[in-house]
């Protein structure tokens, strides 16, 4: 994994999509927290996350004080919340400062590809965690159904990538993995229904991995906390992946630069060249129905397979990686 630093720091926006009360918020929650060095202070991090503002920091401890006082989760996110971050790494002369990122809270009903507001995070965006409920993934027949429309908003922001050739890349995080025991079979189980996702993202090359979440509510000397353990590896794969393959290029610079090509002989306004963006992915869900096809084909030809590759698992750690 390549998280070494440039000159300048670079700055990326990651988009979240996920449904309302998929566990957003608390994946967020748990990964500052795993990373924070107060949380370590016996075991002193390589790599840890840095609020950039004194309101990120006021909203990530009033979800930790909501956990410690009521002994449950956050309720779900009513608007949008803005949270930067950098990353920080430690070395031998001092600490330095590997990438900032600004990640957006959304709630889950907002993830629409027909809401400005989303389409303008799609257009800045340099990559992409997406939230899936792994218990109601196994447990519940019709959540394939419920989540169509998160994995056509993918496959349509993976064709636009991959049609332009931008770095960029999505983790699949797989929420509320605490309710189930993962072990080979429930693996191989979540895996096949991811697959009319998966089987999309890698025609068109898209670089992403599975990884399997658990942050548990737990009472440690009597006070509720969450307990994050491998909780970051998602963000820190993301933004080794993005940093790693930067070149300057992003879904917005695209939009201007489609515009341009489309007519030299006059100025377009800036709305309109995110409008022609925005069009594309919009007819690329219209046209395709990308998921909805995905899941028919695979639910007629597939068939189990007795040992099942894990893309990520709970075991690993990135930031080992990094160290090394």
């Amino acid at each position: 994994m390549n998280l070494l630093p440039t000159t300048t720091p670079k700055t990326f926006s990651l988009l979240s999509i996920g449904q309302r009360g998929v566990g957003k918020t608390v994946f967020l929650a748990g990964s500052y927290t795993e990373l924070h060095p107060d949380s370590n202070a016996d075991n002193p991090q390589q790599l840890w996350f840095d609020c950039q503002d004194s309101e990120v920091q006021a909203n990530l401890e009033k979800i930790k004080n909501h956990v410690a006082r009521t002994g449950s989760y956050p309720p779900p996110t009513i608007k949008i919340t803005n949270f930067n971050f950098s990353l920080q790494r430690q070395t031998k002369s001092g600490q330095e400062t590997v990438c900032n990122f600004r990640w957006w809270d959304i709630p889950g009903e907002l993830c629409n590809i027909h809401n400005p507001e989303f389409q303008e995070m799609i257009l800045t965006s340099n990559g992409c965690c997406v939230f899936i409920n792994a218990y109601a993934l196994i447990h519940d027949p019709d959540y394939p159904k419920v989540i169509e429309d998160i994995y056509n908003q993918v496959a349509a922001i993976a064709s636009v990538v991959y049609k332009y050739n931008i770095p960029y890349a999505f983790a699949l995080i797989l929420t509320k993995c605490d309710l189930l025991e993962i072990n080979p079979a429930t693996q191989l189980q979540i895996e096949e229904n991811l697959k009319p996702l998966t089987i999309y993202l890698d025609t068109v090359k898209a670089s992403h991995q599975i990884f399997y979440s658990a942050i548990p509510v737990v009472a440690v000397e009597g006070v509720s906390r969450l307990k994050a353990q491998g909780a970051a590896n998602p963000l820190l794969w993301l933004l080794s992946q993005i940093n790693h393959k930067d070149n300057g290029a992003s879904l917005s610079n695209l939009a201007s630069e489609s515009a341009q090509s489309i007519s030299n002989s006059e100025t377009i306004p800036p709305k309109n060249r995110r409008s022609i963006l925005v069009v594309y992915l919009v007819s690329v869900i219209l046209l395709g129905a990308i998921a909805s096809v995905f899941f028919a084909i695979h639910r007629l030809t597939s068939t189990p397979q007795p040992n099942p590759a894990t893309e990520q698992s709970p075991n690993q750690t990135p930031e080992n990686d990094v160290a090394k």
